[in-house]
């Protein structure tokens, strides 16, 4: 069984040299692709001299458009192992989201890192990202956000990746609508955190770095198989302004979609509608 690593990277030939190198000490790991997102530093120079297989992009797409670029560029692996650029030598513990999907037990296993307190600043996104699962799909996540995954290679190319940071959030709900079997793994890992002097801007949810509200990197999170009908409903998720959205008349009811949302016209409408 063929398992390769995708690490997505963007300007961070401080720590790509050290997460590669841990990726590629693991025996479970038969190649790890570093996907250079347009990095103005030696992230590709880093990740080469680390022994890692680089594919640089001319311009940066983002996390999701990386990460597909990764997967493209492996179409033979059975098995993804989805790791973040910034862990560095605790990429060691991957092995631990490997196994499961290799011997069958899972298809999709997602890791819960240590609390990180404060430091990431990521509270209310999380608490968005867990509602928006949890009303699209049922299932109810640790790690919402998690980036470190292992998945079952045909699962991962069947699934429309989310553009930038709602890759995780919807390639989740994706996976519970297709019917993956999805576990939750405690992992020692560490991010690197983020300094007041480090340029993060183009690595964080766009509700984070200006005052673009947050529900634009949800939507991007929101299953292309959904129409923006649907994701009105959804829209402001985690915020009281929740209670008060409310679909005008007529009500139509969407049976693959999670709420029921309001249309004129059905027919033009995502799925099957029935009044």
């Amino acid at each position: 069984m063929i398992v390769v690593a995708v690490v997505p990277a963007r300007n961070r030939e401080d720590t790509v040299g050290s997460t590669a190198s841990a990726l590629l000490s693991l025996a479970v790991v038969d190649r790890v692709v570093v996907v250079d997102d347009g990095s103005r530093d030696d992230t590709t120079g880093v990740a080469r001299q680390a022994g890692a297989d680089v594919l640089r992009l001319p311009a940066n797409v983002g996390k999701g458009g990386a990460v597909a670029a990764g997967v493209l560029a492996a179409p033979d692996a059975d098995v993804y192992l989805l790791i973040d650029a910034d862990v560095g030598p605790t990429a060691a513990a991957a092995g631990a989201l490997v196994e499961p999907v290799v011997a069958g037990d899972a298809d999709m296993t997602v890791a819960v890192l240590p609390s990180a307190g404060t430091r990431a600043g990521l509270g209310s996104v999380r608490r968005l990202a867990a509602g928006l699962i949890r009303r699209a799909s049922g299932f109810a996540p640790q790690a919402p956000l998690s980036g470190q995954r292992a998945v079952r290679g045909e699962l991962l190319r069947r699934v429309t990746l989310a553009a930038g940071f709602g890759l995780e959030t919807g390639l989740t709900i994706d996976a519970v609508r297709a019917g993956a079997r999805i576990r939750e793994i405690p992992v020692t890992m560490e991010h690197q955190p983020i300094g007041p002097g480090r340029e993060w801007r183009s690595s964080a949810p766009p509700g984070l770095v200006s005052r673009r509200p947050a529900s634009g990197w949800a939507r991007s999170s929101w299953p292309s198989s959904c129409s923006s009908r649907a994701w009105r409903g959804l829209a402001h998720v985690g915020s009281r302004r929740a209670r008060r959205c409310r679909p005008a008349r007529p009500r139509w009811s969407c049976s693959a979609c999670p709420t029921s949302v309001s249309t004129t016209s059905p027919a033009t409408a995502c799925h099957s509608w029935s009044g």
